[in-house]
């Protein structure tokens, strides 16, 4: 394991660097759906996006995937309604952090001390993207 993250796979994203710790994260969330999912194609696919051989996006457009999911999301969207104030706040906070590249200490594992913030990136940053011909 590297400072950044975990470095035991390429990249969920290709094409869109995610921070270390956050890649981390994803990671694992796979992990676990692959884990609890009975359909062994479904397992096998995510398996596929952890090893590098299928695109994220493949596998949300898969309807096998979309139906061990659909379930899932509905739990969680009932969870969400149950929630106290309190944890509402402390879901946006999570949120925020996450979409900063940063994972919240209660949703680390315990010595995993590369998701303490964003993962430094030395690269200078991409030419802007503009339309138009060159």
């Amino acid at each position: 394991m590297s400072a950044e993250g975990r470095t035991d796979g390429p990249p969920l994203l290709p094409g869109g660097t995610l921070p270390g710790p956050l890649q981390t994260h994803l990671r694992r969330s796979l992990e676990v759906l692959r884990d609890r999912a009975d359909d062994a194609g479904v397992r096998r696919r995510i398996e596929d996006v952890l090893a590098g051989r299928a695109a994220l996006r493949d596998l949300a457009g898969d309807d096998g995937f979309s139906a061990f999911a659909a379930p899932l999301v509905e739990q969680g969207l009932r969870r969400l309604d149950e929630l106290g104030p309190q944890e509402r706040e402390q879901l946006a906070l999570d949120a925020a952090a996450l979409g900063r590249g940063e994972v919240p200490p209660h949703l680390r594992e315990d010595g995993d001390a590369s998701a303490v913030g964003p993962a430094r990136d030395d690269r200078p940053p991409a030419p802007p993207r503009s339309p138009g011909t060159w």
